[in-house]
């Protein structure tokens, strides 16, 4: 069986999550932050630093104006090229799609049923959880640019500090999602407002690692600027970092039928007893694995990677299996992808 670098793993985890979901909050950090607001009794209100958030990239009028985004992203990892599509409606529709050498996935909802591609000529209709997994990625752009769209699915939004991020000045925001899912902290310029970006800790079996997002080389389109660089800085990925270049940005132009539902997906979504069999598998035809059949080096990391989902609940997982399942069909044959569909087939059965 061929063998590949054990961190290969992890960083596709990374990157099919998606920036603003990448990794566990640490429960110190909250604690840190907190003290260090009570220090400091200058801070503004969430309020005020969302509202000059969308005054720093263009004002409430223009923001209010995007209808739809069309973006290309393209990163480099280990020498491969990697492709990522979104289409983003404010009426719903939703978009994504990735390509790489190892193969290329699609995702997409019409704003009432979202769906997977999973081989050629196979979909999947995903569930509600599943579907907002789909949503965050598609609205990764403007729910940086207008931050306070993602108020509805949080717990905490709460200015904790004022300290700098890379070179500049910041407020340090808190944030942490009701269901339980990963939290972090973002950063707001104090001179004007502008997102400068994110950091996210996690606990491993080498200590507390901390991601790093920063956001850069902004550009005006249609009177509104947006990031067209993000930067993600972490111990999972080879040689520690790698950048997102935004290639294109389309504001406006998508066309009526951009979220037009596949034929196939038309058909499931028209069959409840169709649509309920065609949840994903692990991609094993072979029967179950077992977690003995996976090289040493994968066995904890499986380990870990499944009980920290199984302690977060049936919606985090349920919002998480839609990307790894996608990343499933894009992994060439070997220990990764064998480590993957025994991680997936585990999720699967919790209830």
């Amino acid at each position: 069986m061929k063998r590949h670098n054990p961190t290969s793993l992890a960083l596709c985890v990374l990157l099919v999550a998606g920036a603003p979901t990448l990794a566990q909050n640490s429960g110190n950090a909250e604690g840190r932050a907190t003290a260090a607001a009570q220090q400091d009794g200058d801070l503004p209100s969430i309020d005020k630093v969302f509202a000059d958030a969308v005054e720093s990239v263009g004002g409430r009028d223009k923001i209010d104006q995007i209808k739809s985004l069309h973006t290309v992203i393209s990163m480099s990892v280990m020498g491969t090229t990697i492709t990522a599509v979104s289409k983003w409606s404010h009426e719903g529709g939703r978009f994504n799609s990735n390509e790489s050498p190892f193969g290329n996935s699609e995702m997409g909802t019409d704003g009432k049923v979202a769906w997977m591609k999973m081989d050629e000529d196979r979909y999947v209709i995903l569930e509600e959880g599943q579907a907002r997994e789909l949503d965050e990625q598609a609205s990764r752009h403007i729910n940086l640019l207008d931050p306070k769209r993602m108020r509805p699915e949080m717990e905490k939004l709460e200015v904790v500090a004022r300290e700098r991020f890379g070179e500049t000045e910041a407020y340090k925001v808190l944030f942490e999602p009701k269901d339980g899912e990963d939290g972090g902290f973002m950063y707001f310029d104090v001179r004007d407002g502008r997102p400068l970006g994110m950091t996210q800790t996690s606990e491993s079996p080498m200590g507390s690692q901390t991601t790093t997002i920063t956001l850069g080389d902004w550009k005006t389109i249609e009177g509104v600027q947006f990031f067209h660089k993000m930067t993600i800085e972490s111990p999972s990925i080879p040689g520690g970092s790698v950048e997102m270049n935004v290639t294109k940005l389309e504001v406006n132009a998508l066309g009526e039928d951009a979220f037009e539902l596949p034929e196939p997906v038309k058909q499931l979504a028209a069959s409840e007893g169709e649509a309920g069999n065609t949840e994903g598998d692990s991609g094993n035809a072979g029967g179950e694995i077992k977690l003995e059949d996976l090289p040493a080096v994968y066995q904890e990391r499986a380990r870990l990677m499944i009980d920290d989902l199984k302690a977060r609940g049936k919606e985090a997982i349920d919002r998480r299996l839609p990307g790894m399942e996608q990343m499933l069909s894009s992994f060439p044959e070997g220990d990764d992808k064998l480590t993957m569909q025994y991680i997936i087939q585990e999720l699967k059965k919790v209830k």
